[in-house]
């Protein structure tokens, strides 16, 4: 899978990319990823994003065409058909549509993922109507949650960990994503059981007795009687 983040702050994602599990499936050749700046689009010498507000309103808004041509110059470099589905074009923004893990799992299974990533007081209504009507079966406007971010770089970044922990390999163990909370076997309605690891008592609490016992049949029957329903 590739990933492309289209984001005025490149540098945010530097150390993101770099670290643990992501930076090893970068090295098995299982994960690339790419970072375009809308001011590389931007034919003012200033290179300036941003503007102020038709009708009024506080702060600035981002403009349309630099982010416009931000993402159609990745789909030409990476010579994505339009007859592909395997793609999403992704907009962080408030929206009915909460990512939740069953996008996830949907995702996952995309070849290239192009995450727009807004500043400011977002981005001029009109890049959504060209995205909208030029890439109907790609452009996906994601919220993760009903609370405003500083911009789009660290949801990004959360729905990339979610999607790519489901892509085969990047976790050595599948079953550490399969049996898990949220699964999609259990439409989403469960929470995984508590665990615990050494020493056998912390602070006075211990590890249960049953988890200890070696019985193999009780203990997954202990870990299902203690995993919650939504």
């Amino acid at each position: 899978m590739k990933i492309t983040y289209i984001s005025i702050f490149p540098e945010i994602f530097e150390s993101f990319l770099a670290t643990s599990l992501i930076a090893k499936a970068q090295k098995k050749k299982i994960l690339s990823f790419s970072c375009v700046n809308p001011r590389d689009f931007c034919p003012d010498k200033h290179k300036q994003v941003d503007d102020e507000i038709y009708g009024g309103g506080a702060g600035l808004l981002m403009k349309a065409q630099p982010l416009i041509d931000a993402v159609e110059s990745v789909i030409k470099t990476n010579k994505l058909s339009k007859r592909c589905k395997r793609r999403r074009i992704v907009f962080l923004s408030p929206s009915k549509d909460i990512f939740c893990q069953k996008d996830a799992h949907t995702f996952a299974k995309m070849k290239h993922i192009i995450f727009v990533c807004a500043r400011y007081e977002g981005i001029d209504f009109r890049f959504e109507q060209y995205m909208t009507e030029r890439y109907p079966n790609h452009f996906a406007k994601v919220s993760l949650g009903k609370f405003i971010t500083l911009g789009g770089e660290i949801p990004a970044m959360t729905m990339t960990e979610s999607i790519v922990r489901l892509i085969p390999n990047v976790i050595k163990e599948e079953d550490s994503w399969k049996n898990e909370s949220y699964s999609v076997e259990t439409n989403m309605n469960n929470l995984e059981y508590p665990q615990y690891t050494r020493p056998e008592t912390v602070q006075g609490y211990k590890v249960p007795e049953i988890l200890l016992s070696g019985h193999t049949k009780k203990i997954e029957e202990w870990k299902k009687d203690n995993s919650a329903c939504l």
